[in-house]
């Protein structure tokens, strides 16, 4: 008498054969169930850890299986205390790693300190200090979502999968907004115009942009080391010569350049 396994379980059996533990980073409600949801897509079970927080605030993490061997993914959302998601994600990597798993890949949907990757004043690249802490960590792959700026890729010396949310939203447009064709895309500033052109060009729609917000993080001012100096001062090439006094940028009053009257606007 033979006994034939249903594909279902078939699958599920080979993917636990395959060396596949699925992690999540947190007790945050909806890292957890991102997680459930992602473990029953791949018809296996949830990997046995626990994390908590000590009384003076110190993450503990606690992994109750073996990973020897075995392909790690952990998924971490990013909660409002951002640090201490961040010290949960490297506290658990490091873990998995001394614990011999033969590869560990976060799922960071939205990967922290992302905005903070240019330098501004005299501060410094946070982004970079992340990824190198990740690496360090024992992190060997990176599955995140819309960086803020791709060029954080190349801050980490690892594969790093960047994926869209745009096919998504654009199914989400065309289905839940009944006139969508009567629609613009508005990018809020001239930055973000190229991806609201993207939008525009698939959904095959015009598009409008927001001109004159204040951008006092990226203006000149800011930083006064590529500055002229604020007072005349005579040039030693020639007494005749002097540097002209730097002129204040004025703010340009916020207008929309493009036709949005009587239209749908959805801004990017």
């Amino acid at each position: 008498m033979f006994c034939v396994t249903p594909p279902e379980l078939e699958t599920k059996m080979n993917i636990t054969k395959g060396g596949l533990v699925l992690f999540s980073a947190n007790s945050n409600s909806s890292c957890m169930e991102l997680s459930k949801k992602i473990a029953e897509r791949l018809g296996v079970e949830m990997g046995k850890v626990q994390v908590y927080q000590e009384p003076n605030r110190e993450t503990r993490v606690q992994i109750q299986e073996s990973v020897r061997g075995k392909d790690v993914f952990i998924i971490q959302t990013v909660s409002k205390d951002v640090n201490t998601t961040i010290m949960e994600l490297l506290i658990m990597v490091y873990a998995c790693k001394t614990s011999c798993a033969k590869s560990i890949i976060g799922v960071i949907p939205y990967f922290p300190y992302s905005k903070q990757c240019k330098m501004r004043k005299r501060g410094s690249i946070v982004s970079k200090l992340l990824a190198s802490m990740m690496c360090k960590a024992g992190l060997t792959h990176l599955i995140t979502m819309d960086l803020h700026q791709k060029e954080i890729q190349g801050f980490f010396n690892i594969p790093v999968d960047n994926l869209r949310a745009s096919p998504f939203l654009l199914q989400y447009i065309q289905e839940e907004i009944p006139d969508y064709r009567n629609a613009v895309i508005v990018a809020k500033s001239p930055a973000s115009a190229k991806r609201a052109q993207s939008f525009a060009e698939r959904l095959r729609l015009g598009i409008a942009v927001i001109h004159g917000e204040a951008q006092d993080a990226e203006s000149d001012l800011v930083d006064g080391r590529h500055s002229p100096p604020m007072v005349r001062s005579v040039a030693a090439i020639h007494p005749s010569l002097e540097i002209p006094m730097l002129i204040p940028k004025e703010k340009p009053p916020i207008t929309v350049v493009g036709d949005v009257g009587g239209r749908i606007a959805i801004i990017v």
